[in-house]
Order: C-alpha cells, then structure tokens, then sequence
C-alpha cells in the first residue's frame, strides 16, 4: 500500500505543476504518514537529503558546469565548429553532420547536454535552417546531438551514478567514449539521409587540406581539454573531482588570457548559471533519496527483480524490459531524479544476468539521455527549442527519425558490451 501511495502521490503532484524535487519530497512524506505514521519516522527525510548532499565526488559538477560555461562564452565553441564544418561540411547534410561533430567535440569538454545543446545551437540551428532543414528537423537534430553531451567524457551523470552506485568514475568516463561516438556516427548518418530525400545541397566547398589544418591549429587548445581530464584520470595524476577543477583552471587561461574573449560580464554570467545548475542537480539529487530509500524499505527492487525473472529466464528479454523500463521513465522523469531512483532497482537484475556493473552503468545512461531529447521533461529538447524559438508541435515529427537513431546505438551498447568495457579494460588492467 506504501509505494502505491508514494507512486500515486508523485505522479498526482508532477500532474499539478509541482517541481519534480519538491514532488519527490513530498510524494514520500505522504505516504509514510498515510501508510505507517509509526514504523516509517519522517526525520528519515532530512537525515537522508543531508546524507546525499555529503558527497565529495559531487564536487566535480559545479567546476564541470562552470567550465562548460566559460567555453561556450570564451570563443573556445566557436572554434570547435568551425573545426566540424572543415571536416564534413562538403557532403549533402553537411551542415548537420557539422552540428553533430561540433556537439562531440564540446561534449568533450563540457560534460552537459543543456550546455552542448545551447553552444552549438545558437550558431548551428540557423545555418541548418538556411542549408534546407525544416525548423523542426534542425531543432529536432540539435537536440538529440546535445544528448550526446551526457555521454562523452567528462560526464555529470556518470560522477553521480559512481556516487549512487559504488562504481569507478574513470572507468564510466572511458566506457562512455565508443557509445558516445557510436550515436554521433548513427545521428550523422540519419541526418545524410534525411538530406539525400530532401535533396539538400551541401553547405560547403570541398575539404581543403589547408583550411582543415588552420581549423585544427585554432581548435588544437580547446581540444587539450580532453586531454587534460582524461589522461589526469587515466594516468592516475587526479581523480574527476580534481580533473574538473583543471578543466575550470584551462578554461580560464584559454578564455581569458590566450584568447582575451572572456569578459568580466560573461565570467560572471558563467559563474551564476553554474550556481543555478548545481542548485538543482544537488536538491533534485537530496530529494530522490528518501523516495528510493522508501522504495529499499518495501523491497521494491526485489519485488521487481523477482517478477521480471520469473517472467522469462532469456537475458535479452530481460535486457529489453529493462531498456523499455528506462526509455519510458525517461520520458517523464528528468534524468537526475530517475537515475538515482532506477539503479537500486535494476542493478541487482543486471548483475543477476551477469551484466558488468559498468556495462549496465553506461547502458542506464545512455537510454536515460534519449528521454534528454523527449517531452515532457526533455531538457535538450527545450534548450533546442528556445534557441531555436520553435514550439514543440514543430519538432515532434521530424525529431522522430533522430531518436531512432539513438534507439539503435542504445541496442548496439546494450547488446555488444565490448563497446563499452574494452577501453576500459585496456586501461586500467
């Protein structure tokens, strides 16, 4: 009766316009009041916020936010495009597949999908739209390129769910590079179609040797970022924590002193967005930990585990209910929140199957980031629309064909684990 209520209770205030942490909070007040007033003490509630909130490993998201921050501001974004249109902008589609490249190199160095999304956005949505993409095809494509954000390390999520689920934060950040790449290459391919039907025209003259080698020489300092957080981490000279903070430090130097690009005004713009993210991510974080340590109490994830083994005894179905599982929360469920509520649950059905808690990890991730790019909760998405002042009506058709694509490297990753573990083995055994 207990996670009836809690269930009903959320869903009820997410309904009313309730903020999703606030909705969480309250949703498990409610229903330890109604259910067990006695057994279930709501001091657990504060004990719980606090508890989550005493993470060291989540310092790196405020430093990874505000380095992202100060690229996009500091000219270091408007190098990695015109990096990406060098190297494919000749093809049919060009112009898209430029979006999509410009999002892996800034993911790379951002760690955001709102922040991948906007960057690239503001200055690639309108050359798509001139190129011959509809406003809801190019918004569509922005937005699931942004997701992409997400998964290329560094990574936001994957420092939390190394917090949530006890699991290497390095080796999460190397498994998420072949899924990362493998969606741009799927998103790339999707967009080279949707050209060819339509009959676009490519948006550039052909790759000239000369212009790829000035564009790389202008991109080479942006692109030392990667450098910086993945081989501190690989080689053991700092942890994601510490590698965030030298990301920050880079930034600043390339920014402000190389490129002399970063006011006063954008650092400070810069460090309040930071504050206004972080805020969020650390109460959405707070708040989903009495509603999963409510769900642990009523044995949920057993329940759960239980029934869906005893459904079938087939690994891939298995994988596949829990991929629907995930593709459907995602839709409704931001993906901060319904991380920390879905891996107690899943992860004792994973490891049962004989699933590597990485693998699972980078798959959780993965299939969450698609509900980056679906309403209602889409954060991509309504980043994509803002920049691109469409409505969501616009978007929906042709934004299809996009999540498909990412459908289809999420069945890639989840059925072929090499994707994700054979970088990690290789560099850490």
């Amino acid at each position: 009766m207990t996670v009836q209520l809690l269930l009903a209770g959320f869903f009820v205030l997410l309904v009313l316009g309730v903020p999703i942490s606030v909705a969480l909070i309250l949703a498990a007040a409610g229903a330890m009041v109604a259910a067990s007033p006695v057994a279930l003490d709501l001091s657990q509630i504060p004990l719980q916020l606090c508890e989550t909130a005493n993470s060291f490993p989540l310092l790196a998201i405020p430093f990874f936010v505000l380095a992202g921050s100060i690229m996009s501001r500091g000219g270091m974004s408007a190098r990695l495009i015109d990096l990406a249109r060098s190297l494919v902008g000749r093809v049919p589609g060009g112009i898209a597949m430029v979006s999509v490249l410009a999002c892996m190199f800034f993911a790379a160095v951002s760690g955001s999908s709102a922040a991948t999304t906007a960057a690239i956005g503001m200055v690639l949505i309108p050359a798509m739209r001139k190129s011959g993409f509809s406003l809801g095809a190019a918004t569509g494509l922005q937005a699931t390129a942004g997701s992409m954000g997400i998964i290329i390390p560094p990574s936001i999520p994957f420092v939390l769910l190394g917090v949530v689920g006890g699991m290497s934060i390095g080796r999460l950040f190397i498994g998420g590079v072949i899924p990362g790449v493998l969606m741009g290459m799927t998103l790339m391919a999707t967009a080279f179609i949707v050209a060819l039907v339509q009959r676009h025209e490519p948006s550039s003259t052909r790759p000239n040797l000369r212009n790829i080698a000035r564009a790389s020489a202008r991109a080479i300092l942006p692109l030392l970022t990667v450098f910086f957080v993945l081989g501190g981490i690989i080689g053991g000279f700092v942890t994601p924590t510490e590698a965030a903070m030298v990301a920050v430090l880079w930034a600043l130097i390339v920014s402000g002193l190389v490129y002399r690009e970063l006011s006063r005004r954008a650092f400070y713009e810069a460090l309040v967005d930071t504050v206004k993210v972080t805020a969020i991510v650390v109460l959405c974080i707070g708040a989903t930990k009495p509603f999963a340590w409510l769900l642990t109490v009523e044995l949920v994830p057993q329940h759960l585990a239980e029934w869906m083994l005893h459904a079938t005894s087939s690994a891939v179905m298995i994988k596949l209910m829990m991929l629907a599982i995930l593709l459907l929360v995602g839709t409704v469920i931001d993906l901060t929140p319904a991380m920390i509520l879905l891996v107690p649950i899943l992860m004792p059905i994973a490891t049962g199957i004989g699933m590597d808690k990485i693998h699972f990890g980078v798959m959780l991730i993965l299939a969450l980031a698609i509900g980056q790019s679906t309403p209602p909760v889409g954060i991509s998405l309504f980043v994509a629309c803002s920049v691109a002042k469409a409505r969501m009506g616009e978007v929906a058709a042709p934004l299809i064909p996009f999540l498909l694509a990412l459908v289809v490297a999420l069945l890639i990753v989840t059925f072929w684990p090499a994707t994700v573990l054979w970088l990690p083995n290789l560099f850490f055994n």
